[in-house]
C-alpha cells in the first residue's frame, strides 16, 4: 500500500538527489527544483511504501503541463488536473508502476475531485505509457514544446 503526503523540504533535498540512468537521466532534477517541489500554488506529494520508505512524488495543477502558466494553478480552464510524478530510480522497471501510478490519480480524484487528469510523457519512454495505458490514460495527441531537448511527447488523458 502507498500513501501520499505534502512534500517536505527534506523529501525535496532527496528527490532532487536521485540519479536514473540513461535515457531516464533526461529526468534527473536540479537545484532550482527543489522551490518547485515545494511551491504551495501547485501541491506536490511525496510517496511512501509500506515501510514509510520514499518511493516517488506526484505534483498536481498546471505546473505539471507543458504550458503551464507563471504562476501555477490547481485546475486547468475546463476542470482537468495535469499530472507530474516520478518514482525512485531504484523502484523503476519492478513491476509496481500501475499501483504507483493509480495511488496518485485515487489520491487527486478524492482531495481534488477533478473532471479528467492529463500527463504528457516523452515518445520513447514505452515503459511509462504502457504503464499510463495499464492505469486507465490513453493518448489523444502529441506535443513537441519548444525545449532545450526538443523532444516529442504522448499527450494523455484519463477521463473520469
Amino acid at each position: 500500500m502507498l500513501t501520499l503526503e505534502p512534500m517536505r523540504a527534506e523529501d525535496a533535498n532527496a528527490i532532487r538527489s536521485w540519479r536514473y540512468a540513461p535515457p531516464y537521466d533526461i529526468y534527473d532534477l536540479d537545484d532550482d527544483s527543489i522551490d518547485e517541489l515545494l511551491d504551495p500554488r501547485s501541491p506536490h506529494y511525496c510517496v511512501r511504501d509500506v515501510r514509510r520508505k520514499l518511493v516517488g512524488f506526484f505534483s498536481f495543477g498546471s505546473s505539471s503541463l507543458p504550458w503551464h502558466t507563471p504562476i501555477p494553478t490547481l485546475y486547468g480552464e475546463d476542470g482537468e488536473i495535469g499530472v507530474g510524478l516520478g518514482m525512485h530510480p531504484a523502484e523503476m522497471g519492478g513491476g509496481s508502476g500501475v499501483e504507483f501510478v493509480r495511488a496518485g490519480v485515487d489520491f487527486a480524484r478524492n482531495m481534488f475531485q477533478p473532471k479528467y487528469f492529463h500527463l504528457f510523457v516523452y515518445v520513447w519512454n514505452a515503459r511509462a505509457i504502457r504503464v499510463y495505458e495499464r492505469a486507465g490514460f490513453h493518448r489523444i495527441g502529441s506535443y513537441r514544446p519548444q525545449s532545450e531537448d526538443g523532444g516529442r511527447f504522448w499527450e494523455m488523458r484519463m477521463d473520469l
